[in-house]
């Protein structure tokens, strides 16, 4: 295929380094070839930004009202998702050594979502939700769901009161004033729960393993953020994608890590280690 006819999913597990790929992407698709380049331009609403992102069902329909008009699709979303959109995609990912994945998410909690700041990040790992839906195995989470678990609006755990399904919100403007003040407690527990689909009720076995494995080397090219410099120049070699200068990956605040929380982080993602390492095999 012609290179200025390639279709490209990315799929951006949070905290590896995703984020630093944007310019590159702007520099190489026009925005009405990107999504959600085009869609997000001139939107300001917080519940379309997150959708956009995150909300499978949403990203297929967008993409399937207009098959021809996207290149590239960038969102965080499971592998699975590959199998239901219209056409032919190279897809791309970048994997993270699980435990600086996870102390990175544990600080962007911190930073982001109103229930976790000020706590230590002992206590945000302690939250059973975050825990299960984006601390625990969660990169072999994202390449062994099913398409159907993608699409499927499951929830881990339950709220009170209880949240309404994403087609029930609207752009917001439908919540009641309980699930207002819901909102307003727990603002990154709620956003996320609406639009992302559930990790937090797909638990790890070997035939899950399995699976994860089997699609990460469907994968067309595997990178690893501790060495992202070679999945630029792939992109440039195999692809060829106009790359002038590497991004800088942001380290985050240096803080020092309790031994303890270290050694949790890796007893619980013995799954996501095994599977970073295929990831570095497949990277180099």
């Amino acid at each position: 295929m012609d290179s200025s006819q390639k279709k490209y999913l990315f799929v951006h597990v949070m905290k590896t380094g995703g984020t630093s790929l944007a310019n590159i992407i702007n520099a190489n698709f026009d925005v009405n070839q990107r999504y959600p380049g085009n869609i997000l331009e001139n939107e300001e609403n917080a519940f379309r930004h997150m959708e956009a992102y995150l909300y499978a069902p949403g990203i297929l329909a967008a993409i399937q009202a207009q098959p021809e008009k996207y290149r590239i699709i960038c969102a965080h979303v499971p592998y699975a998702i590959r199998a239901l959109l219209p056409g032919d995609y190279i897809t791309l990912s970048v994997l993270r050594d699980p435990i600086t994945r996870t102390i990175s998410y544990l600080k962007h909690c911190r930073r982001y979502h109103k229930e976790h700041m000020g706590l230590t990040l002992e206590e945000i790992y302690e939250d059973e939700w975050f825990n299960a839906s984006f601390m625990t195995n969660y990169q072999t989470k994202l390449f062994s769901m099913t398409p159907q678990e993608v699409l499927a609006e499951v929830r881990y755990g339950s709220y009170e009161p209880a949240l309404p399904a994403r087609s029930e919100l609207g752009d917001g403007e439908n919540l009641t004033p309980e699930q207002v003040a819901l909102a307003e407690r727990g603002g990154g527990r709620f956003s996320m729960e609406c639009f992302a689909a559930s990790t937090g009720v797909i638990t790890i076995d070997e035939h899950r393993f399995k699976r994860a494995c089997e699609n990460l080397h469907s994968t067309d090219l595997v990178g690893v953020t501790e060495n992202y410099d070679r999945f630029l120049e792939q992109l440039v070699s195999q692809y060829n994608w106009n790359i002038d200068t590497i991004p800088h990956l942001h380290a985050g605040e240096t803080e020092n890590i309790s031994r303890e929380l270290l050694h949790r982080i890796e007893k619980d993602n013995a799954a996501d280690i095994e599977l970073h390492n295929l990831a570095t095999s497949l990277a180099n």
